[in-house]
């Protein structure tokens, strides 16, 4: 596509919603995701907002102290093979949560997600310079000469090779052991916030992952012993400069951002360690189920919103067709 210097980031999304539609189409199996398309676990949680909260950061869904039943998955971002490298996913939907402006799920409760990834940044925030990426990381998966192309586009491209290495070259990790960042920011009210989740009792000595399923290998092995238990928090954006909004490529933390933890997420043992097909399929996440206290900032964050809706819709429709 030719590009216009008045191009609007209508447009924008509007294509990287056609690409992102277009690969799901091209897929072996339509009906299940394109990204993050392999779920290591989908387990229940309970996500509980601490009572000794400041004031100022009492927003929302932290306005009180509460807890609420939640849907965890675990995910690979490309990988079916759990020992190779990669981005890994961690999603959660609260659901009753007590914020009228928070969407409502099929049973009419409001839900809040929260999408994180194991890595603090992302590849760029630019649009325009994300289509072309966008495209070649899709093709990349299916075709050689998308694995050429992409190679092609990062040689052009070198200032973007290292942050797309620092999110694709994950070592396997063991989820409860793994510490997880939405990359993107969100509003705490009239704060500018990332949120960031870490271990609280992480295995020691960590395990190392072989074996196409050893991520849910290690899940399974570390519930067997323990709960998983996590700390929920925000990095507060105190320097737009130095921690901006469209530059998720900047690592907040590296730049002074402090941590104030939120929330505690407890995963009980009792429950099967597995990612059934039909489940799979059922769950929806996006940065836009979100109250207005906790809205999505960002054109990254715009265009995920977007593209999730898209590829939802498109799963749905395959599934439909397949029955």
């Amino acid at each position: 596509m030719t590009y216009r210097a008045n191009r609007s980031e209508a447009e924008d999304l509007a294509e990287l919603v056609d690409i992102n539609v277009a690969f799901a189409g091209r897929m072996a199996c339509p009906a299940k995701r394109s990204e993050h398309g392999k779920g290591i676990a989908d387990l229940t949680a309970t996500f509980t907002v601490l009572d000794h909260i400041e004031k100022e950061y009492r927003v929302g869904l932290f306005a009180q102290g509460g807890s609420y039943e939640t849907t965890v998955r675990f995910s690979n971002s490309a990988m079916q093979n759990d020992a190779k490298r990669d981005a890994h996913g961690f999603a959660m939907k609260l659901h009753g949560v007590p914020m009228d402006s928070a969407p409502v799920d099929a049973d009419g409760r409001r839900v809040q997600d929260f999408i994180l990834l194991d890595c603090p940044t992302f590849v760029m925030g630019d649009l325009a310079q994300y289509i072309p990426f966008n495209r070649a990381f899709l093709d990349a998966k299916l075709t050689l000469r998308g694995k050429l192309d992409m190679a092609l586009l990062l040689l052009k491209n070198p200032k973007r090779i290292l942050p797309l290495l620092r999110l694709a070259l994950i070592r396997a990790n063991a989820p409860l052991s793994a510490s997880y960042w939405s990359t993107t920011p969100y509003r705490l009210g009239d704060h500018v916030v990332k949120y960031k989740v870490f271990p609280i009792k992480p295995q020691h000595p960590l395990p190392r992952i072989r074996g196409e399923d050893g991520r849910r290998d290690a899940l399974r092995r570390h519930l067997a012993s323990a709960p998983g238990l996590f700390s929920f928090g925000v990095l507060i954006q105190t320097n737009p400069a130095k921690q901006p909004i469209d530059a998720p490529e900047v690592d907040w933390e590296e730049n002074g951002a402090s941590f104030i933890a939120l929330a505690e997420i407890y995963i009980p043992q009792d429950q099967p360690v597995e990612a059934p097909e039909d489940v799979e399929n059922a769950l929806a996440f996006s940065p836009g189920h979100s109250a207005r206290e906790h809205f999505p900032l960002g054109a990254i964050n715009r265009a995920r919103v977007a593209i999730y809706a898209a590829a939802s819709r498109t799963r749905q429709q395959a599934a439909q067709r397949e029955k």
